[in-house]
């Protein structure tokens, strides 16, 4: 396709369409009960689909980033589109779980990933200047398509009992929804002649580092095994709130849910907030302002007597830092690495992520308690904290 588009602000709501759609990834767990019951499957395998999705979806950006540089974001994320939507359609004809892991699991999670790096590259180059707060606008989209999905799903699923057919048919509409978003996302994408944007912002880009080279260097690794050990905490509690606030804390099931819809929404704000403060800031003192925040709130989590309103100030604390950290670390690997071969490099950074969701529930299970479970991530949050205070950012205009 060789039309261009030339007005940044339409490729900017190109990439919040498509965002809010692969958000919608996020809302598996309204799922979980209504496939048990109407298929007859067991709930721990139905639950394991959520699982592949994020495993797919983490690896797929390996391909989608390098995929970028070759064939552009327009190309790359149309291939994003048709996967995950066709892998939501093709969700409503499963008759096994084994299908429901190749539809669901592997497809729309591997779309997932094709099309998130392309829109964080993509705004990236057109907002030079702005890289804090375009990447916080991205990934606020993409939490906030869990947000607004979780409300859709809910009212698709309120039924007195569930069949096949439903499950069947909300799958259906769902993956018309997310084609049409994220299809049409796709091709309201395009990038700007990099020399001229630069040259109008009036600014001293950092070198250009292709993979390789990258992966030379030492804040590579350092950014890489802070932002694991980040992103770690805020799975972990986001994926476990619920059932924290009804076992551990004693909510009833209502309370508890209202704090799931909270998170969703300080999920987003934190995304959005860190992104404006990068910019006015430095995105790598932000970084490590929210690994604080982090700290101070699994410590209440792990020795003070909760009540209500401190459990609640502790999780968002939590959700508040995860958030940031997803909107931080683009802008991070682009200030460090520099934007030509972006979204190469921060794919291979975005692997922390698919780690980070596979090792969260290891720590659930071996662990006595959910004490000891804030205990555990509260220690590797310290010492991702320790890490980041030895990234160096030799930006010319560095903070």
């Amino acid at each position: 396709m060789s039309y261009r588009i030339t007005n940044k602000w339409v490729v900017v709501i190109g990439a919040i369409s498509s965002q809010l759609a692969i958000g919608a990834l996020y809302a598996w767990s309204l799922f979980n009960q209504p496939i048990t019951e109407a298929y007859g499957w067991s709930f721990d395998n139905v639950v394991t689909t959520y699982s592949i999705s994020l495993l797919s979806f983490s690896l797929a950006t390996m391909f989608s980033g390098r995929l970028q540089l070759k064939k552009g974001p327009r190309f790359t994320a149309l291939i994003g589109g048709f996967l995950y939507s066709g892998g939501i359609l093709l969700s409503s004809l499963v008759t096994s779980n084994a299908m429901l892991y190749l539809t669901y699991g592997v497809m729309a999670g591997a779309g997932v990933g094709f099309v998130y790096v392309c829109q964080l590259s993509t705004l990236v180059k057109w907002f030079p200047t702005k890289k804090g707060m375009v990447t916080g606008l991205a990934t606020a989209s993409f939490a906030l398509g869990g947000f607004v999905f979780k409300m859709v799903i809910t009212e698709m699923f309120d039924v007195p009992v569930y069949t096949e057919a439903i499950i069947s048919g909300a799958f259906l509409t769902l993956g018309i929804i997310y084609a049409v978003m994220t299809i049409g996302g796709a091709l309201l994408l395009d990038i700007p002649d990099e020399d001229d944007n630069v040259t109008k912002a009036g600014i001293n880009l950092v070198k250009d580092f292709t993979t390789k080279e990258m992966l030379k260097t030492k804040n590579f690794y350092k950014l890489l095994v802070s932002d694991l050990l980040a992103l770690m905490p805020g799975l972990l509690v986001i994926g476990l709130a619920k059932d924290i606030g009804t076992q551990f804390v004693g909510l009833d099931y209502q309370t508890a849910s209202f704090v799931v819809g909270f998170i969703a929404l300080f999920n987003a704000a934190g995304r959005l907030a860190s992104g404006y403060l990068a910019d006015k800031l430095g995105a790598i003192n932000v970084y490590r302002t929210m690994y604080f925040v982090t700290i101070l709130s699994l410590g209440v989590l792990s020795f003070v007597d909760l009540t209500y309103p401190i459990f609640l100030i502790a999780i968002l604390g939590i959700v508040l830092g995860y958030g940031s950290f997803l909107s931080l670390v683009p802008t991070i690997v682009g200030r460090l690495f520099g934007g030509k071969y972006f979204s190469a490099n921060y794919s291979l950074i975005f692997q922390a992520y698919g780690i980070a969701a596979l090792l969260g529930p290891i720590i659930k299970r071996s662990s006595s308690g959910f004490n000891q479970t804030f205990m555990i991530a509260m220690g590797a949050a310290i010492a991702g904290l320790t890490v980041a205070m030895f990234i160096k950012d030799d930006s010319v205009d560095s903070h």
